[in-house]
């Protein structure tokens, strides 16, 4: 098998080689977490209707810690988290992430939520799951890539038909 010309590998800092990457999709533009999001993380963690499809309960999430997460997620060299943004880029209304990104085995597992809840189910999240995967496999030279979604998430169906659709 030929060596792979990655652009990046593990040691390097994510952030800082993509801290002004802007990813283009349909509806949802995406850019990197800036700190001055992080009270509408906050806010949205807390809410029971975000919170219980997240797989760490954040319910009672503090500004000190999210600071401190923030602070550990700049410096990552496995994780890139991007504020998700509509109306051209004017209205920011959840996040989305690759986690454990690993160059080596050319892996990841992603994630997303709304946090905007006049935002859900207006095929935004889609729009994400299929700009986000695009990212991490044309330009990161990711090819596998795993989401973790709750039985009882009624998005999921949401999901599948956006991974399906990147593929046709």
């Amino acid at each position: 098998m030929p060596a792979l010309s990655l652009p990046l590998h593990n040691k390097l800092n994510l952030f800082k080689n993509y801290k002004n990457k802007i990813i283009s999709g349909k509806k949802t533009i995406l850019r990197r977490l800036k700190k001055s999001d992080l009270n509408n993380c906050i806010v949205w963690l807390k809410d029971p209707e975000v919170n219980k499809f997240l797989s760490q309960g954040l319910k009672d999430i503090t500004k000190e810690q999210e600071v401190e997460w923030y602070n550990y997620i700049t410096n990552s060299s496995c994780d890139m988290v991007f504020a998700i943004l509509v109306n051209n880029g004017k209205k920011y209304i959840g996040n989305c992430g690759l986690h454990k990104i690993n160059f080596n085995d050319r892996s990841c597992e992603f994630g997303i939520f709304i946090g905007e809840k006049n935002y859900r189910d207006r095929g935004f999240g889609s729009d994400v799951i299929r700009t986000l995967i695009q990212f991490a496999i044309e330009e990161l030279k990711l090819d596998k890539l795993k989401l973790n979604v709750y039985e009882y998430n009624h998005q999921q169906r949401y999901i599948k038909t956006a991974v399906f659709l990147l593929w046709i």
